[in-house]
């Protein structure tokens, strides 16, 4: 039984919808705050996704005995519980949640092996409030890729 959690990357599809030209000049002229100008800064800077990768690891690694205690007390969802919950859908390809986010760093989803099965998590403080489900894949069924794109996260499988 493996019990390293492995994250999978989140390939966003439609990114030019959410990055902005870091040298883009601000319009905002005198009718804004610091808050605002400190907000566009920030989220408008590219270089910064390595940081908040870097961050997001650390996190996770840190956290990860943690949440290893939390699964064994948490139940983990079946696939159909799981897509019920999420009002999503599944075909031959991999399964659709309606999730949308801006960026890879708003969730986590991540996978390890427990007696020939992959049980999937998927952590976010984000959305809803937060997020912490635990599920298990169909059997015979291994996660090869994940990706966001018009408000529907795609978890792919073989």
């Amino acid at each position: 039984m493996e019990l390293t959690w492995q994250r999978h990357e989140i390939k966003i599809l439609d990114k030019e919808l959410y990055v902005k030209n870091h040298m883009q000049i601000s319009t905002n002229g005198l009718d804004t705050n610091a808050q605002r100008l400190h907000r566009d800064f920030i989220t408008n800077l590219p270089h910064l996704s390595e940081v908040r990768n870097d961050h997001m690891a650390i996190v996770a690694d840190i956290g990860s005995d943690i949440e290893a205690g939390i699964s064994n007390n948490r139940s983990i969802l079946s696939t159909e519980d799981l897509l019920n919950e999420f009002n999503g859908e599944m075909d031959g390809k991999g399964i659709s949640l309606p999730i949308k986010i801006a960026s890879s760093d708003d969730i986590i989803i991540q996978s390890r092996m427990e007696n020939e099965n992959q049980i999937v998590q998927i952590i976010s403080a984000e959305i809803n409030g937060g997020i912490f489900r635990s599920f298990i894949m169909p059997n015979g069924c291994e996660i090869t890729g994940v990706s966001s794109g018009n408000g529907i996260i795609e978890i792919l499988f073989l």
